[in-house]
């Protein structure tokens, strides 16, 4: 039984190796990648708004041309639970000068999704992910966030972690640095591609101290601590994505995908 807003991880063992296999779950494929001498995996995020309910999960076998395709896959689904979650309602007032900021926010969004659809058939991450500062969560992960008591701007799709300005702003885990741009209303934002459909993105910082296409390491330094953009005050926005799905943070800080 999964939660909106949580990874499902697909393991199967015994496949073909070099086979591009896919899970197909809610209308979506999902590549599987090598884990491991004979196992493939395929990770899963589940949208913040998916609809409760049972839903099948399927397997594509790849077409091997000359040879007699063997299928190993049940033919039936397995049947997966997505159970009801319930939504905190949090309102966030901005001054008009933050406010005015909102403006740059869709195409700053198309930004980071262009990024998002970067996939590298390489796991670049090792073990669990860690925060990229120790301090309080101010944000949680999945609340309904109305802005100045009257707009509604949706799901609040990562972690905010309080700190003071200038503390470092570390990286989450291994990974190759794909977005490090000055946004208006993300802030000074950096993006890290951790391979397999897994990505990462630190928002509001103070500065950055990492380059595009900069490889990486766990706990390595990517900027400092602040409160760019439409932030209230000195924090770190951070968030992770599994194929451009916000998942929550708190799942992959304690579990090893």
């Amino acid at each position: 039984m999964l939660l909106p807003g949580e990874t499902l991880r697909v393991e199967v063992d015994g496949l073909i190796s070099g086979s591009k296999y896919k899970a197909i779950f809610m209308g979506k494929s999902y590549p599987f990648f090598v884990v491991g001498p004979n196992a493939q995996r395929a990770l899963i995020g589940i949208k913040l708004d998916a609809v409760p309910g049972s839903y099948g999960l399927t397997f594509k076998t790849p077409v091997i041309p000359g040879k007699v395709q063997e299928n190993d896959f049940p033919e039936a689904p397995y049947m997966v639970t997505i159970d009801t979650k319930v939504f905190t309602i949090e309102n966030v007032n901005f001054t008009p000068e933050k406010s005015s900021l909102a403006t740059a926010e869709s195409r700053e969004g198309a930004i980071i999704h262009r990024a998002n659809l970067f996939l590298s058939r390489d796991q670049q991450w090792e073990g669990t992910f860690e925060y990229p500062v120790d301090g309080k969560v101010i944000g949680e992960f999945g609340l309904k966030r109305m802005r100045n008591g009257t707009i509604d701007v949706g799901f609040h799709k990562g972690i905010d972690l309080r700190a003071d300005k200038g503390t470092p702003a570390l990286a989450a885990n291994s990974g190759t640095v794909v977005l490090a741009s000055h946004f208006k209303a993300h802030g000074n934002t950096v993006m890290i591609n951790h391979g397999q459909g897994v990505m990462t993105i630190y928002l509001h910082l103070q500065s950055i101290s990492v380059k595009l296409r900069q490889k990486v390491t766990k706990g390595q330094e990517i900027g400092k601590v602040g409160s760019t953009g439409m932030a209230t005050g000195p924090h770190v926005h951070f968030q992770v994505f599994v194929h451009g799905v916000p998942v929550d943070p708190k799942q992959w800080v304690d579990t090893e995908f």
